[in-house]
């Protein structure tokens, strides 16, 4: 066999799996080696150029000692072609000249430098990046003062910069059930629909003419319709995996890469809209722009985002993670497959991880001190009652909005007591209905003077099925029933 300095540790591992504890045990910087789920994403990408690069040492004495190790092994004869003259007595860089390298060549690009010349700097200076070392960077760019939204303007720029190296780094392999696997079937099925619009596109022409379009326009609905699913994607990544890499100090990437979100998810509205309306170019270029920014998105997850987080997740957050996706939901109907299944005990040791400090109630999403428990149900813009299994009243909020008047000696008492007698035998009803399965809500709303309310009775009960009593929740909804249109989070002044 032959080995050269852009050989991959992977290609390596899997002809030669002994190498994984020879490489572990000759140098410190290689026992990430003996995670599968680094090598599939580290290993693909990590050359034995880079490799000695990372371990410190020279390119050409490791690929001696590979060589070594697999001809005292095997047997097999191996063919070392070394690097150039020139590198082989170049010292490689440290991982912090190689960020200092970096930061220098896009502060280059974003004053304006030509690309070009740029990547070939790159290609001199830094030779490759990994996935990790974007975010990094871009993370590092942000801590020195560079705004997120500069970073997001050029991110593409970025990515075209380093696309040689990105293109050449395969895809992380994960086996179905892995929550970067169901990422990927996902992104497969916002491919496919990308592609079909294009092809609808095409077939159309550059400027469409009545009967063609009349029959095109309700395709192109439907698959933008389809495509506008990638939403729920999105906000799985947002709320389940961004909170976690940002426990690991990555910021800065889960930052830009929301706001992109918000601008495909802007202009999937858009392209909806103008296909409903008469201006065929416009309702034309923004499908056009949906596919590409959908697309561009995907190559980011695939190339930068899903190989970092897997080298930097821990097998209990990535279990966290999978038993979480469910609440969520997933895009285009994909379902998680169950060749891989969440350690659920690591789940739960991470979600356990540490002592609860004295003083805060350890409720099912969070910790909170008892006054701020106390101060958000006060504030919450309902009145709320809670009548125990027994069917005595056991809390309601004193809050300063309330509709219906409380006190404190309302507390003990037998809910039947609380409603006067010709509701009783309805109150008694629902409760019978409650505890028995039968039901598990009654609503009810009425006019006082100028106030719409809104009641609702819920029945509580635990994870085995077992009632714990029944909530009450009344709100004067007058304010909601006259509003109209929307006003979005950004123009609450």
């Amino acid at each position: 066999m032959q080995l050269s300095p852009k050989t991959t540790i992977l290609t390596l591992m899997q002809e030669y799996p002994f190498l994984i504890d020879v490489l572990a045990e000759h140098n410190p910087a290689f026992v990430k080696l003996k995670n599968p789920i680094l090598r599939q994403t580290m290993g693909r990408v990590a050359t034995l150029e880079k490799a000695a690069s990372l371990g410190k040492e020279d390119t050409l004495e490791l690929m001696l000692f590979v060589a070594g190790r697999i001809m005292a092994v095997t047997g097999v004869q191996v063919e070392i072609l070394p690097p150039e003259v020139t590198a082989a007595h170049q010292a490689p860089l440290s991982a912090e000249q190689r960020l200092v390298a970096l930061k220098e060549i896009i502060r280059e690009l974003h004053a304006g430098a030509a690309l070009q010349e740029l990547q070939e700097k790159f290609e001199q200076s830094v030779g490759d990046i990994s996935p990790e070392e974007i975010a990094a960077l871009e993370q590092a760019l942000v801590d020195e003062g560079l705004p997120e939204a500069e970073i997001k303007q050029l991110c593409n720029l970025h990515v075209e910069l380093f696309k040689g190296t990105l293109d050449g780094q395969l895809p992380p392999c994960m086996p179905a059930g892995h929550p970067v696997h169901t990422y990927m079937e996902e992104n497969r099925h916002a491919s496919e629909l990308g592609k079909a619009l294009v092809l609808e596109l095409e077939r159309m022409g550059e400027e469409p003419g009545e009967t063609i379009w009349s029959f095109t326009v309700g395709q192109l609905r439907s698959l933008v319709a389809e495509l506008s699913d990638i939403r729920t994607h999105y906000v799985r990544k947002e709320n389940q995996l961004f909170p976690l890499l940002e426990h690991h100090g990555l910021e800065a990437p889960t930052k830009v890469m929301w706001e992109v979100h918000d601008d495909i998810r802007a202009q999937l509205r858009s392209a909806a809209a103008l296909l409903k309306g008469t201006d065929r170019a416009a309702a034309r270029q923004a499908v056009a722009d949906c596919v590409t920014a959908v697309e561009d998105m995907i190559y980011k997850e695939e190339r930068i985002l899903l190989p970092m987080a897997l080298e930097t997740l821990r097998a209990e957050e990535w279990a966290r993670i999978r038993l979480g996706d469910d609440e969520i939901g997933y895009a285009f109907e994909v379902e998680p497959g169950e060749d891989w299944q969440p350690p659920v005990q690591a789940a739960v040791e991470g979600a356990e991880k540490g002592a609860v400090p004295e003083g805060l109630v350890d409720l099912a999403t969070g910790r909170l001190s008892l006054e701020v428990l106390n101060e958000m149900l006060c504030n919450l813009p309902v009145d709320m009652s809670f009548v125990d299994a027994e069917d005595k009243v056991a809390y309601y909020s004193d809050s300063s909005h309330r509709i219906f008047p409380r006190s404190p000696e309302v507390i003990g008492r037998n809910v039947r007591n609380c409603h006067p007698p010709k509701s009783v035998d309805m109150v008694t009803e629902i409760l019978e209905k409650f505890k028995s399965g039968e039901r598990d809500t009654a609503e009810f709303w009425l006019e006082l003077g100028n106030r719409f309310i809104h009641i609702q009775y819920r029945a509580l009960r635990n994870r085995q099925g077992d009632y714990l009593g029944c909530l009450e929740v009344g709100q004067d909804a007058s304010h909601l029933r006259g509003l109209t249109g929307q006003r979005r989070l950004l123009e609450w002044k």
